[in-house]
């Protein structure tokens, strides 16, 4: 079993604490009772705190119900533990999801924990090498037949507690003990009876804006007023830093969610969702693409947030952004970046929204190094390099045999934001969504067509370019707006 001993204060007193299935392990030597609830808070448990109770605690439990240590931990204090259940696989598992401490009778006097934010915390593993993951969380998928004491008892052994899990997916995401080598840890489960796959919870920053121009007075465009959705069947879901609320496209939204925070209104601090998502709408033509359709045009959104402020994703949080958007109608998967990381969960996560008839259209990078990203690369992603503003090839596009095809990849857009000012962008990230715009109308033209028929008819109607037939830089060939108007005609 993994145990954390942590040493605190000057005379070097020893905190050890394990809570796994409703029981507690504890070890204090005048420890502050601040120190024992925020390692509840570390395990995913918010913490309400009368800002008046202030303690020491020395004593020792071992293996203890969980109600009952608490009683002897907070004692003389009163306390409220509030209980809610993760649906999953195994069925719902209890969890701890609050406690509250607090004088006698002054229960209105707690004060929520500023938790940890909506910033992953990240980590490189021991000596600052491999891919990042967020620190002290592991995902697990377990094999067929698992039963929930099974589970349990894994948990118990790791010294994990289970915080989430996608339970379309069937991955559980478990919170470990502060500064567990979790590289370490994977190694360890790979040959687990119970255990079908185990991985960090990787984390994918978002490739930084490349702005070409910053743009003069009055030359950014603006989306069309009263911009509305055109009756379809084919929204496209934007998976990326989410959507400001005065973007001008709340209209064309028909679900959206705060994949970090689902509790959290959906906003966009850092300003490529939003962008994004004008162009998968349609509100914003990249260059060469001719107008933007009129206002009543625009394809209908399911904006996620999947990135947090800081620019990074994790597994979970795409996976979990790949869920609701199935699960609210998405015809389109829009993925506008790439990482060189590949995780197998996130590949089962688009492998499932393919299942469920969904188009995946994703960056193919902007590192023209040759390299296959992710997740462009995985089997049946529409994978998009990027045109420059005369139709050639612009100079960072990434390329391979992973190309489906090459769209514009410079705009000028009106978004002003705290990372994102209005100007001309460049990147296969515009690519991306502009070919994830035309699938969109083009399977709301033709309601009953599937996704393999919709690709089809995408590649059918590519401007050849390059060397004739499949090349690493264009793919099949190119979306411009002669493409276009034969994909719609």
């Amino acid at each position: 079993m993994l145990v954390l001993c942590c040493v605190l204060g000057p005379a070097a007193r020893a905190f050890e604490m394990r809570m796994t299935d409703e029981r507690l392990h504890l070890r204090a030597e005048d420890v502050p009772l601040e120190a024992i609830l925020w390692r509840f808070a570390h395990a995913g448990v918010r913490v309400r705190l009368d800002p008046l109770v202030h303690k020491r605690v020395s004593i020792e439990l071992e293996d203890e119900d969980l109600q009952k240590g608490l009683d002897r931990v907070i004692q003389p204090f009163s306390y409220v533990l509030i209980w809610d259940a993760i649906p999953g696989p195994l069925g719902k598992m209890p969890r701890l999801a609050e406690i509250q401490v607090f004088r006698s009778g002054m229960q209105e006097q707690t004060q929520k924990w500023p938790t940890v934010d909506d910033r992953l915390v990240v980590s490189l593993g021991p000596g600052g090498r491999g891919p990042a993951f967020a620190k002290d969380e592991l995902l697990i998928g377990l094999k067929p037949g698992t039963d929930v004491a099974a589970f349990k008892r894994l948990l118990a052994q790791i010294g994990g507690t289970v915080t989430d899990c996608c339970p379309e997916l069937g991955v559980y995401r478990v919170r470990l003990p502060p500064e567990t080598n979790v590289p370490d840890l994977v190694k360890q489960l790979a040959g687990n009876p119970i255990v079908a796959v185990a991985e960090p919870n990787y984390v994918f920053p978002m490739p930084p804006p490349v702005m070409t121009k910053p743009a003069a007075d009055g030359a950014a465009p603006a989306v069309p007023a009263g911009a509305q959705p055109v009756a379809s069947t084919a929204p496209v879901a934007v998976l990326d830093t989410g959507l400001l609320a005065d973007s001008g496209l709340d209209a064309a939204v028909v679900a959206k969610l705060d994949a970090l925070n689902p509790e959290r209104a959906v906003a966009d601090t850092h300003g490529h969702g939003t962008q994004m998502a004008m162009i998968a709408s349609g509100a914003i033509s990249p260059l060469g693409m001719g107008p933007a359709p009129s206002s009543d045009a625009i394809v209908p959104l399911v904006p996620v947030r999947a990135f947090d402020d800081s620019g990074n994703a994790s597994s979970l949080s795409l996976m979990r952004a790949i869920e609701f958007a199935i699960a609210n109608g998405a015809r389109v998967v829009n993925l506008s970046w790439s990482t060189p990381t590949r995780s197998e969960f996130v590949a089962n996560a688009v492998a499932y929204a393919q299942a469920k008839g969904a188009i995946v259209v994703a960056a193919a990078g902007n590192e023209p190094d040759g390299q296959p990203v992710f997740p462009a690369a995985l089997p049946g992603v529409v994978a998009v390099s990027a045109l420059d503003a005369d139709g050639g090839r612009w100079e960072k596009s990434n390329y391979g045999d992973f190309v489906a095809c090459a769209a514009p990849g410079l705009a000028r857009m009106p978004a002003d934001f705290a990372k994102s000012l209005a100007g001309s962008y460049a990147g296969t990230s515009i690519s991306s969504a502009l070919v994830a715009n035309a699938l969109s109308r083009y399977l709301s033209a033709h309601p009953d067509a599937n996704a393999h028929q919709a690709v089809a008819a995408l590649q059918a109607a590519l401007t050849d370019a390059g060397a004739k037939g499949l090349d690493p830089y264009y793919g099949a060939g190119v979306l411009d707006a002669a493409a276009l108007k034969r994909l719609l005609q």
